[in-house]
Parts: C-alpha cells; sequence; structure tokens
C-alpha cells in the first residue's frame, strides 16, 4: 500500500490541513464555455472536508462562479442555496477571478501553518506544450486566456518560499485536458510564479479526471471524477484518505473501468507523485493509448458550415445529440444540450471521444439523426452525404439508423366535440391516424356524452383495431376536467375497464388558442422540439404557494420554457389553474382530478415525485447513468426547492401506468392513484377539419 512521503507515523489532524476549492460554470470568454455543474461539485467537495473529514471552515477558501439558477440544468445548487444549506459549515464563498484565487493560493495561504495544502477544481481544464494542466478562471475573456498553470503553482508549493511546515500538497483537478497544440482550443500565455529553493521534505500528489489530450466526464450536472472519489473517500478518516491517495485513486480507476464496460464512462483517470526534486512516480500500470473515435478533419468543418440550419436550433436537437452517444455506446452526459447553436453542439461532440470500443464520432451519430428528422428533403440528403462522405474519409465505423419517430406509424384516435347551442351535447368527428389522419366518423347533429361513448367504443373495436395506442380528445375549455380516461370499456361479457388503463387518454384544446396565447403555444412547442423533455426548465409546478392570475400567465409565457404546467394540490379551483395553463400558452398540463385525494394515500406528496418515479427509466444500457442523474435531480431539489426532474417525451405512458396502479408506496386500490388529467396540445399534430357532409 503506497503512501504520500513523509513522517508516515505522524497523526495528520483536520485542523492541520488547509484546502484551497474552485469550482467555475460561468466564464468571461461567454456563453459556449458555460459548463453545467462544476460549482456545485466545488461545494459538495467543501462539504466533505467541513464535515465528514472534520477541517474546520476558517482553514478552507472557497471560490465559486455559478451559473444562474435560470441558465441551465443542474447549475449548481446555487452557492447562496448551498451556503444557507450547510451554513453551519461552509465558509463565504468568493468569485473564482484570477486575482482572489492567486491571492489565496500564492500569498495568503503560504503564510499559513499547516501541514496539508488540498487543492481541487472543477470547470474547462486544457493540457499545454508540455502536458502541465491549464486552468481558465471565470474571468478569462480575450486571448490569451488568464488563467492557473498547475504544474507552475505546485513547484511554488515545493521551494521555500512557502511556510515550512507544510509538507505535503494534494490536487485533484476534475476537469478536462484538451490538447492546445491542435489549434482547435484557445490560445494561453505562458505562467511562471517564480520559485525558490526546493524543499527536500515535501510531497505533491496530483489526480487528474482525465489523461493529456482527452476530456472528462460530466454527467447529471456533477463530474464524474468527484462522484466516484466521494463514493470512495465516504467512511474513511481525513487520516486515511489522504494518507493513501494512491490507493484510492486505483479503487475510482477501477470504478470507472467497470462503469466502461457497460458503456457509460469513457474518461481515463492519472495520478502522480512527485518528490521534493520532482521527479515523478507516475501510474504507468494503466493503460495509455486513448480510446474513442476520430475527431472532425478540417474538410469535414468546413463543408458543414452551412448545411446546418441556423441561427437557432433545430427541431430534435436535443434527442439528436442524447442519440449519438447512445448510438455510439456510451452514456449520456446530461438533460440539456451544451450550448444554443448548432455548431457549437458539434463542437462540443467533436471533443468528447465516445466508447473505446467504437470508431464512431459524436458529431456523425448527430447529423445523421438531425438529416433523419429533416422536412426539407433536399437539406437531409446533403446531412446525410456528408456523413457518408465524413464517416469514409476518417474511417469511422457505420451510422446506424436513428429511430424512427415515436408517432410514426403509432395507431390513434382523435376525437374532436364542438359546443352547440344544448350545453350537454356536442358536434364529434372521429379521425385514425397511422401514418396520416384518415376521417372516421362524425355526428349529423349535436349529441350527448353517452352517445359519444358508445361510438367511441364501436370505432375502437373497429377501425382503429388492436395497434391502438392513444387516444386524443380535442375538447372545449370546460371539457378539460371530464374524466374521459376513466369512460368504461368493455372486456368480457359484462365485465368493464377503464379507457386510461389500456390507452393513453389525454385532452387538447386547441380551439382555445387564440391571438397571444396561440403564438405562446407554438412559440413553447418549438422549444420542446428543440431541447427534448428532460431540460429541468421544461416544467413548473404550481403548488399552493402560486397564486393563479395573469401577471403569473405572462410570466410563464414570456419565454419557450416551461411547456408543462403541474398542477399540484391548490386552493384556487381547478378551471382557474387550467384557464393560467390556456393563458401561458402551455401545451402540455398534469393535474390531480377535481376529489382525487384520498385519507388512506402516503404515496409521494407532490405529483412531480409521483411522475419522477414512472418517467425517470430508461433503457436498461442507461439505467444506472440515469440513476445518478435522478440522484442528482434529487439533490438539486432537496437543495432548492425544485421539482425532481421529469422526462416530458415518457409522459403519456407514466401517466397511464398510473392508472393502472395506485402511486408507487401508497395502499393497494389506493382511489387516488389513477386519477390523473393530462392536457397535450401538439400544435404540429393537427387533423384537417373540413367536415364530411
Amino acid at each position: 500500500m503506497r503512501q504520500l512521503a513523509g513522517d508516515d507515523a505522524e497523526y495528520l489532524a483536520p485542523e492541520r490541513v488547509f484546502a484551497l476549492v474552485v469550482g467555475i460554470e460561468s466564464y468571461g470568454v461567454g456563453a459556449d464555455w458555460d459548463l453545467r455543474g462544476p460549482a456545485r461539485d466545488a461545494v459538495r467537495f467543501a462539504e466533505w472536508l467541513t464535515g465528514p473529514a472534520g477541517v474546520p471552515a476558517a482553514n478552507v477558501r472557497l471560490f465559486l462562479s455559478p451559473l444562474p439558477a435560470s441558465a441551465g440544468p443542474g447549475s449548481s445548487p446555487a452557492p447562496a442555496a448551498a451556503a444557507t444549506a450547510g451554513a453551519a459549515r461552509l465558509p463565504a464563498h468568493r468569485p473564482a477571478t484570477g486575482n482572489e484565487i492567486e491571492d489565496a493560493l500564492l500569498r495568503e495561504l503560504p503564510k499559513c501553518d499547516g501541514d496539508l495544502l488540498l487543492i481541487y477544481w472543477a470547470g474547462h481544464g486544457y493540457a499545454g506544450d508540455d502536458d502541465q494542466l491549464l486552468l481558465p478562471f471565470a474571468d478569462a475573456s480575450a486571448p490569451p486566456i488568464r488563467h492557473l498553470d498547475l504544474d507552475s503553482a505546485l513547484r511554488f508549493w515545493r521551494s521555500s518560499k512557502v511556510n515550512q511546515r507544510f509538507r505535503r500538497v494534494v490536487s485533484i483537478g476534475d476537469a478536462c485536458r484538451l490538447d492546445v497544440r491542435t489549434g482547435a482550443g484557445p490560445t494561453f500565455g505562458r505562467v511562471d510564479y517564480g520559485n525558490g529553493r526546493p524543499v527536500r521534505s515535501r510531497s505533491t500528489f496530483v489526480l487528474y479526471a482525465a489523461r493529456p489530450g482527452l476530456p472528462a466526464q460530466n454527467i447529471g450536472g456533477a463530474g464524474r471524477l468527484t462522484d466516484t472519489l466521494l463514493a470512495r473517500l465516504a467512511g474513511r478518516s481525513l487520516d486515511e484518505s489522504l494518507r493513501h491517495l494512491p490507493d484510492i485513486a486505483r479503487e475510482v480507476h477501477a470504478d470507472l473501468a467497470a462503469l466502461a464496460r457497460r458503456g457509460q464512462a469513457w474518461q481515463q483517470i492519472q495520478w502522480r507523485i512527485s518528490d521534493w526534486d520532482g521527479n515523478p512516480v507516475t501510474d504507468d500500470g494503466w493503460p495509455q493509448e486513448p480510446p474513442g473515435a476520430p475527431r472532425l478533419d478540417d474538410q469535414a468543418w468546413a463543408e458543414l458550415h452551412g448545411l446546418l440550419p441556423g441561427p437557432g436550433l433545430p427541431p430534435d436537437a436535443y434527442r439528436a445529440y442524447r442519440w449519438a452517444f447512445e448510438a455510439a455506446g456510451c452514456a449520456p452526459p446530461g438533460p440539456a444540450l451544451p450550448a444554443a447553436e448548432p455548431m457549437a453542439v458539434v463542437r462540443d461532440l467533436d471533443r468528447r471521444l465516445g466508447s473505446g470500443s467504437r470508431r464512431l464520432p459524436l458529431p456523425l451519430a448527430f447529423v445523421r439523426y438531425l438529416a433523419a428528422r429533416e422536412e426539407d428533403r433536399a437539406r437531409a440528403e446533403r446531412l446525410a452525404d456528408w456523413v457518408r462522405r465524413t464517416g469514409l474519409r476518417l474511417g469511422a465505423d457505420a451510422v446506424p439508423a436513428p429511430p424512427a419517430r415515436e408517432r410514426d406509424g403509432r395507431a390513434e384516435l382523435h376525437v374532436q366535440l364542438t359546443e352547440s347551442a344544448d350545453e350537454d351535447a356536442y358536434l364529434v368527428r372521429m379521425w385514425l391516424h397511422r401514418q396520416g389522419f384518415e376521417a372516421l366518423w362524425e355526428s349529423a347533429r349535436p349529441i350527448a356524452l353517452a352517445a359519444v361513448r358508445e361510438e367511441l367504443v364501436r370505432q375502437v373495436f373497429g377501425a382503429a383495431g388492436p395497434e391502438l395506442r392513444r387516444i386524443e380528445f380535442h375538447v372545449p375549455e370546460p371539457l378539460l376536467d371530464e374524466e374521459f380516461e376513466r369512460w368504461p370499456l368493455p372486456t368480457r361479457g359484462r365485465r368493464t375497464a377503464e379507457l386510461g388503463t389500456s390507452y393513453e387518454v389525454l385532452v387538447r384544446c386547441p380551439e382555445e388558442r387564440t391571438h397571444q396565447s396561440g403564438h405562446r403555444w407554438r412559440r413553447k412547442w418549438a422549444w420542446y422540439r428543440e431541447h427534448g423533455g428532460r431540460h429541468p426548465d421544461a416544467v413548473h409546478a404550481l403548488t399552493g404557494r402560486t397564486p393563479p392570475g395573469p401577471g403569473l400567465a405572462d410570466r410563464l409565457g414570456a419565454e419557450g420554457h416551461p411547456v408543462c404546467a403541474l398542477l399540484d394540490r391548490h386552493g384556487a379551483p381547478l378551471a382557474d389553474r387550467l384557464e393560467l395553463v390556456l393563458d401561458a400558452g402551455l401545451p402540455i398540463a398534469v393535474w390531480r382530478r377535481t376529489g382525487a385525494e384520498a385519507a388512506c394515500c402516503t404515496g409521494p406528496e407532490t405529483l412531480a415525485a409521483l411522475l419522477a418515479s414512472v418517467t425517470g427509466g430508461t433503457d436498461a444500457a442507461d439505467a444506472d447513468a440515469d440513476a445518478e442523474v435522478r440522484a442528482a435531480d434529487a439533490a438539486d431539489a432537496s437543495a432548492t426547492g425544485l421539482a425532481p426532474a421529469l422526462d416530458l417525451d415518457r409522459l403519456p405512458d407514466a401517466v397511464r401506468k398510473l392508472r393502472v396502479v395506485s402511486a408507487p408506496g401508497g395502499c393497494a386500490d389506493c382511489p387516488a392513484g389513477a386519477r390523473l388529467g393530462l392536457l397535450w396540445d401538439d400544435p404540429e399534430h393537427r387533423p384537417r377539419t373540413t367536415s364530411l357532409s
């Protein structure tokens, strides 16, 4: 068992440990550098230091530059929220700017009386000409990028310029080590912090999240290295953890290797111990060859410019991004896109290497998916041709065919009810959708809902057939709370089942989408198409603390997000809250039916938690990765009061499952479990309403 140099018999007291902890999500360079999660990772590491490890908060220098809470998914529990949650332990944080960090690392901490300095850094990182780790500061802007040269800083700390008592320096860098020599990255100048005499009794340990030239992995708003390392540090004392870091590093490497075999990780960490004279002892026994696929060449970049639609994101951009990872055999990194412009998304994918077992560049899979969804057939063919030619030139594996759109070929029954002069009767039309809409039936006169039920049953067992999966009711606003899903469906003999247990049953209200609410509706659906159903900004939970009203409708309707409202327990009438949904232009909503509360129910308290328990799952290959995402989301929810993340793409099926069984954790046959209403109003998927007469 290898230990750090020094007097190993002497106990390492927590009060003799000092730390510099940095997490940077937002950079002065611009929004393209936004990085989700490092500030939260830094808070988590600081919480371990000042909590289980017992390091006094006064010994920790915490530097955070988070994204605003609305800027992206998982953007830190927000230092303010984190500091509030852990106010008893965490020190006040400072901005992660060059002046602040250099002042602490090079002037303030060297004067302290300690035995060990621990440096933790989460954010962007690059490998310099000599493979030194270059860490940009939050205020880095125009080239040359202002940064911390970690190797130069460690040489400074191994010198006589630092208090003699410090005998060990430990550095953990949860950052990429992308090679600046390729010319694809930013420009860095030289940094030299100066050296005094070497101190023979001092050693350093450096743990890198990636080998030179390779990216680090971020999943669910958490660095893969930080997540895995903190799991290994749990249950160990500070003294044991710091003395046996090489062995812990080997355990972390084994954990990542196990994830890589399941296609859920691809990074390879590296560690290095240096004695007083700087001679390194490295992990030479580990594989050195970087895995993964070739990167795009200059010809590919030149040809791709102008092919992708712009300036905004194309429809299905997030789904294409996520599928690129799945096609390459590795876990997707998180629930949101890394940028708001298609070429920036391609650049992000090109920096990632995919799976070590496949030579499939992620940009090829991304563009192939977009080509399959492109409605302009000429553009679609140009994109597909770019994928073919680029793949052949790079010697890449063939890109598999993207999955068909879920609604393509799905059998749906659409039922339109239009108000008439008789308030209890409706004009009715029915369509069947498979590859397109086919008119089935139209009432000659207004009919009551009971007659609508009878005709619906005839169509379900007639033209619709056994392939039917979904029934969509296009209704006026007063019928939004009609429990169509509870309409009886004959099963055998006189037995019946509820309609919503066999089919996805949802309501729509397209005729109410007029004027400004109609503009909002279409804009929000376009945002949903671009960003997908996992984005944390997609859902707004309307709880009892939020009174509905015109002001709230305007706030919810002002941007492309949110697209879904969860109408939880609330004192306001349901009709008022549904009116708010329509005014705000929200295309999706879920609510508890009136009277659906039951004294026996002990399931999840919030509608968000109930739905997240069903929509969080994914394919088996993604199960472990998504479990980490959901755990991270739950941590965010606990810290910030936000709802757990949902997957809206799975929402109709999730509601159907909840209608079949009681809420998870509730009692058997709970009457509240199945009584959920679902609004799902897709402006791009509507039958033409020309009369059959």
